[in-house]
């Protein structure tokens, strides 16, 4: 009795695993119907900074169907995905993400490039303008706080012969596109890959935050190059930043001691001439 009992469970149980099995075949088969065959997508599998540098660590695949997946994302045949993600994905390590990736998200193409596809300086200056550079500091570039993208003014002390007294600071140039700081660029990838001297490895060093830079580069016109090298000589040239919504070009008159003085110059004893 208890023989017949066992074999009528085993026989049930199996017939259940058997519709459950038919089932899960037949919902599979109705998604792939709607929603095409199932491929292999990239994702992420943790959230990636914009100009991040991608490693195997923050990449991960899932089978998704075809439906779902995104227009330009990295993806396989499930076929022959085995070998390919592999490939693939070592060839995707040390890109750079575009724009900030958050988690679960399928990498696409147009968010990540190789580093130096979209860099360099010239195609950032505008036809007719030329990228000039001038030496910073600390006290002359806003201590170190400019950055790509940024307008500046631009001040210089010039000494118009005779003395201290004679010595005026003017506003030369108004409004003019910090290029770059340093080896940052604006549409650069803002790193650099040095060779490691004792491990043998290269070593990515970010330049978003470096403040090592000692120049500046500037959009100007051709005719305001030839201001700034003329003034560079008289001594270093001083960066004011600008609100990046602030457009004006006032006109700014020349500053001497006397005008910071005032009414009280009157008051100051001048040595007397010598006979």
């Amino acid at each position: 009795m208890n023989n017949k009992a066992l074999t009528l469970s085993l026989i049930m149980a199996l017939l259940a695993v058997f519709f459950v099995n038919s089932y899960v075949t037949s919902v599979e088969e109705d998604q792939k119907k709607r929603f095409g065959t199932e491929v292999l997508v990239l994702r992420a599998k943790q959230n990636i900074k914009e100009m991040d540098t991608i490693d195997d660590t923050m990449l991960d695949t899932v089978l998704v169907p075809i439906t779902f997946k995104e227009p330009g994302a990295v993806s396989w045949d499930t076929k022959e995905a085995t070998k390919e993600v592999a490939v693939d994905r070592k060839a995707l390590v040390g890109s750079v993400a575009i724009v900030s990736i958050k988690k679960g998200e399928q990498i696409t193409f147009n968010k990540i490039s190789e580093p130096g596809i979209r860099t360099g300086l010239a195609p950032q200056v505008t036809p007719g303008r030329r990228a000039i550079s001038i030496p910073v500091n600390e006290n002359t570039s806003v201590s170190k706080l400019v950055k790509p993208g940024d307008r500046v003014d631009i001040m210089a002390m010039i000494d118009v012969g005779g003395g201290k007294d004679n010595r005026m600071v003017k506003t030369v140039l108004q409004d003019i596109v910090v290029l770059a700081t340093g080896r940052n660029v604006a549409n650069n990838s803002p790193r650099t890959i040095e060779r490691d001297a004792f491990g043998g490895k290269d070593k990515i060093k970010s330049l978003t935050e470096d403040t090592s830079f000692g120049a500046v580069t500037l959009e100007v016109s051709p005719e305001q190059a030839q201001t700034l090298l003329m003034l560079q000589a008289d001594g270093p040239l001083t960066l004011s930043l600008r609100n990046n919504d602030d457009n004006d070009h006032p006109a700014i008159g020349a500053t001497f001691y006397l005008d910071i003085l005032g009414s009280d110059a009157g008051k100051l004893r001048l040595p007397a001439s010598k006979k």
